[in-house]
């Protein structure tokens, strides 16, 4: 397994549309993180199957089916064997949605993750607006797919984020605007620098 002792991962994990963009835009703008997307690596096999127009479940089936053949923690695996060759010591995990993917992320040594949560209302309102092609249109789909997200009827190797939210070491409520989001973050932040002299270091800029 890759090591990246030398860096700093952060996950973030919630319910679609629940604000995990807003989390990775303040390390990103805050502190020069970077993001990786473990979805990324989904819509990679979708190309390869020459699959051009797809929708929110095509992505779900597709990472439950890889983890089904290669092992839960088979997207985070990947992920790290990219990042590891990547000379950025901040890096953001998105889109963790199994706890097989958690407990290989746990591996690492300066790994924390971050579970954002909102109302299912807010979300929906969120989605629509934001409004990429392959989310649900409705209010009745939008539930169906998110209920499916959080694990509702999932095997071992689905989506479960309900599961990988309770793994969390921190818990965003993402209800209000991005200020709160961004104070909340800060003592998030402030817990980490406590915790650990390393991601103390890096987060100041002293990568060496």
């Amino acid at each position: 397994m890759p090591q990246l002792s030398e860096k700093l991962l952060i996950g973030i994990v919630g319910p679609l549309a629940s604000g995990k963009g807003a989390v990775a835009e303040f390390l990103r703008s805050q502190y020069g993180f970077v993001s990786f997307t473990l979805s990324h690596l989904v819509h990679e096999e979708l190309e390869k199957r020459g699959i051009k127009n797809f929708t929110r479940k095509d992505l779900q089936d597709i990472g439950n089916e890889l983890r089904k053949e290669f092992g839960d923690q088979v997207l985070a695996e990947r992920a790290l064997d990219k990042l590891k060759k990547d000379g950025m010591p901040l890096i953001i995990i998105e889109g963790i949605r199994n706890p097989g993917e958690v407990k290989f992320l746990k591996k690492q040594k300066h790994f924390y993750l971050i579970s954002v949560n909102a109302d299912s209302k807010v979300r929906f309102s969120r989605l629509t607006f934001r409004n990429k092609p392959w989310d649900p249109k409705d209010w009745k789909a939008f539930m169906k797919v998110s209920r499916r997200d959080l694990g509702k009827n999932e095997g071992r190797s689905g989506q479960q984020v309900s599961r990988c939210m309770n793994m969390a070491n921190f818990k965003i409520t993402n209800n209000r605007d991005l200020a709160d989001v961004y104070r909340q973050m800060d003592r998030v932040i402030f817990q980490i620098k406590r915790r650990d002299s390393k991601a103390k270091k890096l987060l100041a800029g002293n990568f060496y």
